[in-house]
């Protein structure tokens, strides 16, 4: 059995895979998963919508790129690197929690300025 630090390493890996790729469908999320951000009205509850959101604004990112993880018990903080299509670069965080290997919740945090710089 993988360490629950490989685990969730593992499911990092393929959520940083699945935007690049605008394909949630390899996510290990759990049932009950909870995603929430600057750009979301509310919160997105459940797998299938927290598949719908990501397959529906991965095309607007042209690549996230993974800087650091700080794995600590059964949650992980990560910075990452957003490109979105307009090459308008923005650095963001992603604060998420485990249950049995799979997401159990993910929390964005960035900037949302740096979007409509020059977009005027």
């Amino acid at each position: 059995h993988m360490s629950e630090r490989m685990e969730i390493e593992r499911a990092i890996n393929l959520f940083i895979e699945a935007i690049n790729r605008n394909d949630s469908s390899r996510i290990p999320l759990t049932d009950d998963v909870v995603m929430s951000g600057p750009m979301m009205a509310e919160p997105a509850v459940g797998a299938a919508a927290v598949r719908t959101y990501l397959d529906e604004t991965s095309p607007f990112v042209a690549h996230l790129d993974l800087k650091k993880v700080i794995i600590e018990g059964g949650s992980a903080a990560i910075m990452v690197n957003f490109t979105g299509i307009n090459g308008v670069g923005i650095e963001g965080a992603e604060f998420f929690t485990f249950r049995d290997g799979k997401i159990a919740s993910d929390k964005i945090i960035f900037d949302t300025r740096r979007l409509f710089k020059g977009a005027n």
